[in-house]
């Protein structure tokens, strides 16, 4: 089995190609950056740029499934073209991948699209892939057209899976290096009321749900979260007794952080509070169900 991955050079993207080389299924992705063409050992590189609607077309070359994770950090700067940069990645990558499905003769059954928790509200009851109240906000708003733009290969027969993705939990990268620096110099302190809810997943977890999703052929929209998503505080609490150090400082003002961040703010004063019960009703077990559990193997 030959599969396509865009984005494989990316913090789960990387784990995601290991893992489906460890099974025996052979993988090729694709590059904006032709001197990168051969970065990842035992796989086939193809060059692509989204921004001008290239792409090789020998890369759909025995594929039957994609995995689709392309999109820029939304941890960058959150100025007007910072913004546009944000959005364009991923519905460029997605209209580009699209063109050539439409144009070239392939076998593609099925893509699995990432997609992020952030497109439901700052709520604290329990949101759902089928009931939940849409986040308004740039981050939102972002999600909602990442989605919409990829339902699109629904058009041309081809099964598609979202994987609403929470706070991804890897000690390489992501927003646990930036937590952990801080706990580590008693830095860590709650950030704004403390209360919004972080739904995380361990980067293993996430991975064997990219891997469940593909070999049961599902379809539809899945949360990639724990079953015990944290207030701020408790993970932040977690987190430093993980690193045995202690939280002294008290809590950051939502106001302060506006001030520092600006609009960016958002991404650490509200939170999701996102149900897994779909995943887990299909049978798909977590390796790591606990902040616990998650720190206690990320820090052993």
């Amino acid at each position: 089995m030959r599969v396509l991955v865009t984005g494989a050079t990316g913090l789960v993207g990387k784990q995601l190609v290991q893992q489906l080389q460890a099974s025996g299924i052979e993988v090729a992705f694709v590059t904006t950056a032709k001197d990168k063409l051969g970065a990842l050992a035992g796989c086939q590189g193809y060059f692509w740029n989204p921004q001008q609607g290239i792409i090789d077309p020998l890369c759909l070359s025995g594929v039957e499934v994609i995995f689709h994770l392309a999109g820029s950090s939304i941890d960058g700067a959150w100025s007007s073209q910072g913004k546009q940069l944000i959005i364009n990645s991923r519905v460029e990558a997605s209209q580009t991948l699209y063109q050539l499905l439409a144009q070239q003769p392939h076998q593609v059954k099925q893509i699995i699209c990432a997609s992020a928790v952030g497109i439901y509200d700052t709520l604290d009851t329990v949101q759902s892939e089928d009931n939940y109240t849409p986040a308004t906000n740039f981050l939102g708003k972002v999600v909602q057209q990442w989605e919409g733009e990829n339902r699109r290969f629904e058009d041309l027969g081809i099964s598609v899976a979202f994987l609403r993705i929470g706070l991804v939990l890897s000690r390489d990268g992501g927003a646990l290096p930036h937590i952990e620096r801080m706990a580590k110099y008693y830095l860590a302190s709650p950030l704004g009321s403390g209360k919004q809810y972080y739904s995380w997943i361990h980067i293993t977890d996430l991975v064997r749900l990219f891997l469940f999703v593909m070999q049961r052929g599902l379809s539809g929209e899945f949360n990639a979260v724990a079953p015990k998503p944290e207030t701020n505080k408790a993970f932040t609490r977690a987190l430093c007794q993980a690193l045995n150090r202690k939280m002294i400082l008290p809590a950051v003002p939502a106001f302060v952080l506006r001030l520092v961040l600006g609009e960016k703010a958002l991404l650490v004063t509200e939170g999701q509070y996102v149900s897994c019960q779909k995943v887990v009703q299909l049978n798909f077990t977590f390796q790591f169900v606990s902040l616990t559990q998650a720190f206690e193997d990320l820090y052993d």
